[in-house]
């Protein structure tokens, strides 16, 4: 269910005021993760920027606000 609602399309639109160029998505298998790979994300590179974003962290902390839709079942299961 979150392959199909975190897309890149939706990464970039949520991500829009910090990222001007593409966005790709990777999937790591094995540990059922994604890696985004955002360009044009630092306004001129890491080195000429003055949002500095060492890995990605910050933006990952924004993603984590993304609304996602749930399974009621999985619900169920939290204490």
């Amino acid at each position: 269910m979150l392959r199909e609602q975190l897309t890149e399309a939706r990464v970039a639109d949520w991500l829009a005021h910090l990222v001007k160029g593409r966005v790709t998505r990777y999937e790591v298998p094995g540990i059922d993760a994604f890696n985004f790979v955002c360009e044009q994300a630092l306004g001129g590179g890491g080195m000429a920027s003055l949002r500095n974003d060492p890995l990605g962290k910050g933006m990952g902390q924004i993603l984590l606000a993304v609304p996602m839709r749930v399974n009621p079942a999985l619900l169920a299961l939290l204490p």
